[in-house]
């Protein structure tokens, strides 16, 4: 989703497109009504540069913006009316952001294919090493997954840059499996890094939406269909179901390892100990 990407800072954008971006957020439904001249002169851009930024969002030109954002405020209106509202009670705000959470979970637990997360597993539990890798809002999941792996004796490691992810992919080999983290899965440089793995036969794991360009390259697309978050102080629900999933595949990875595993985690254990006050 075009709104989404902009939020979570998914794709990376100038100086002058992120004044669009801005301006798009600010007021998505102005700009379905809004010419490219008026919108150029609004952000002090050029007319190439509005073209740009569509380029970037992987749409063909700004008729194709006005269109996928009329598309996305008229499936997600109502929710947007009330993340928007600020006059509502804590009491109100903590019930409706917890049923938020509950609803995600619940969403992952009920439509995450089983043979999917199998093969995931298998491909975790017999590469080399890990990487994960995410942009904007998906940073934060691939950190977490670096955390949650390390554990297993795995070299792990994730990274949130994309000029660090297009390098590290280019010198990946045999036996690596690389995990891409992005909702949309339409952020260019995630897809094109999925690219450059695929043609370097480098197995990839995608938590992604359903057909997405990302779900498309990748080895394994581990689908997840979240709401759109339009307000940086709602829960980011994506990230909470791509969390979630990251947590389902370190269970099933430690189930895989069996006894090897849990002497690892003991020994984990033992040496936290000298840490705690």
């Amino acid at each position: 989703m075009i709104l989404d990407n902009l939020v979570n800072g998914q794709t990376q954008l100038s100086k002058s497109e992120r004044r669009i971006a801005a301006i798009v957020l600010n007021n998505p439904s102005k700009v379905i009504n809004q010419s490219i001249s008026d919108l150029s002169i609004e952000a002090d851009v050029s007319l190439p540069t509005v073209n740009r930024f569509c380029k970037k969002l992987g749409l063909d030109g700004y008729p194709a913006l006005k269109i996928q954002i009329a598309q996305e405020l008229s499936n997600t209106n109502r929710m947007l009316i009330e993340n928007f509202e600020v006059d509502k009670d804590t009491p109100d705000i903590v019930k409706r952001v917890m049923s938020d959470i509950q609803s995600t979970v619940v969403n992952v637990g009920q439509n995450l294919d089983p043979k999917s997360i199998d093969a995931a597993t298998n491909l975790i539990a017999s590469a080399k090493s890990l990487t994960f890798f995410g942009l904007g809002g998906s940073g934060p999941v691939a950190l977490d997954g670096q955390h949650k792996f390390f554990r297993f004796g795995i070299p792990v490691v994730a990274h949130t840059d994309y000029i660090n992810q297009r390098m590290i992919v280019s010198m990946m080999g045999e036996g690596d499996v690389l995990i891409l983290i992005s909702y949309t899965g339409r952020t260019e440089e995630i897809v094109k890094t999925a690219k450059i793995a695929k043609k370097n036969n480098i197995k990839t794991i995608a938590l992604t939406t359903k057909d997405s360009p990302l779900a498309k390259v990748s080895s394994i697309a581990l689908h997840v269909d979240a709401p759109l978050e339009n307000n940086l102080h709602i829960p980011m629900t994506s990230r909470l179901a791509h969390l979630a999933i990251i947590d389902i595949l370190s269970a099933t990875v430690s189930a895989c390892f069996g006894n090897n595993m849990n002497e690892k985690r003991d020994e984990v254990i033992k040496n936290l100990e000298n840490t705690r006050v």
